[in-house]
């Protein structure tokens, strides 16, 4: 029996308007009403952008933000969090130039960024969450002060990407945990935070087992999610690799309410 559904949002819970299906909205809101089964967004996004679709979805409870880097009670308040090391955030920075990747920086419910960050990348964020930047000199100026939750590096180029990605696992080894969120995006977390732990940190919240979890996601951070879940939902958008771990791929895509398709067959 599910007591807990964990969801994706870009790519899964919404379309590609950035607005929730209808079908959606009325599926979560009977799951979560009519049968009592808890439902959290699991996202990359910050907080605040997470808490919109939730409250869109007319759903409440804990909220895991930036790819289970941090976890928040009801209230707003932060009860699990995760931090890069300050050594690992200067070899990031130093890193991001040689291979010219722009950076995004999170910090609970701020971002950053800095001279060499791509306007359109600022813009592409500020679009999709409505929060407004914060603007710095240099990333490294902060490290004393705050040790960052998550850095986002964005390219176009792919390949670049992946050399970035090497050099920081050579260099870095088990202190990062790095992952594709999107062909130009690439995740650079703390080794503990994915979303595969943000599921079992909910869990132990609620006191539920992973059997009695669902997960619905699109891509190969959603993995993670996957492996902590008693039934697990690649939507029809996802990757074939991404369909090949999960328990059931759905015929809709995130266009089509694939969430709604998810909650009908498994939740009722």
């Amino acid at each position: 029996m599910i007591k807990l559904i964990c969801l994706d949002i870009d790519g899964t819970l919404i379309d590609d308007n950035l607005n929730i299906p209808e079908a959606n909205i009325k599926a979560v809101r009977h799951a979560y009403a009519d049968c009592g089964v808890k439902v959290c967004t699991v996202s990359g996004r910050i907080s605040q952008s997470s808490r919109f679709y939730m409250d869109r979805l007319g759903v409440s409870g804990p909220v895991s933000s930036l790819g289970g880097c941090l976890l928040e009670n009801e209230k707003q308040e932060i009860i699990k969090e995760f931090n890069i090391d300050r050594d690992v955030c200067n070899r990031i920075t130093e890193f991001a130039e040689k291979y010219h990747m722009s950076l995004l920086m999170y910090h609970h419910y701020n971002w950053y960024v800095d001279g060499t960050t791509y306007p359109k990348w600022i813009e592409s964020e500020y679009n999709a969450t409505h929060i407004k930047e914060t603007r710095v000199c240099s990333f490294n100026s902060l490290f004393d002060t705050l040790l960052p939750n998550k850095f986002l590096a964005v390219n176009d180029n792919h390949d670049e990407i992946k050399l970035f990605q090497k050099e920081l696992a050579v260099t870095c080894g088990d202190r990062i945990n790095t992952f594709l969120s999107w062909p130009e995006f690439l995740e650079v977390v703390p080794p503990e935070a994915n979303k595969g732990r943000a599921v079992l940190d909910l869990c132990s919240y609620y006191g539920f087992s992973k059997d009695e979890v669902m997960a619905v996601g699109d891509y190969y951070n959603d993995i993670f999610m996957f492996e902590q879940a008693g039934i697990s939902v690649a939507v029809a958008n996802a990757p074939d690799e991404v369909k090949k771990r999960a328990f059931y791929t759905s015929e809709a895509d995130n266009n089509h309410a694939a969430v709604a398709e998810a909650i009908e067959k498994f939740v009722g």
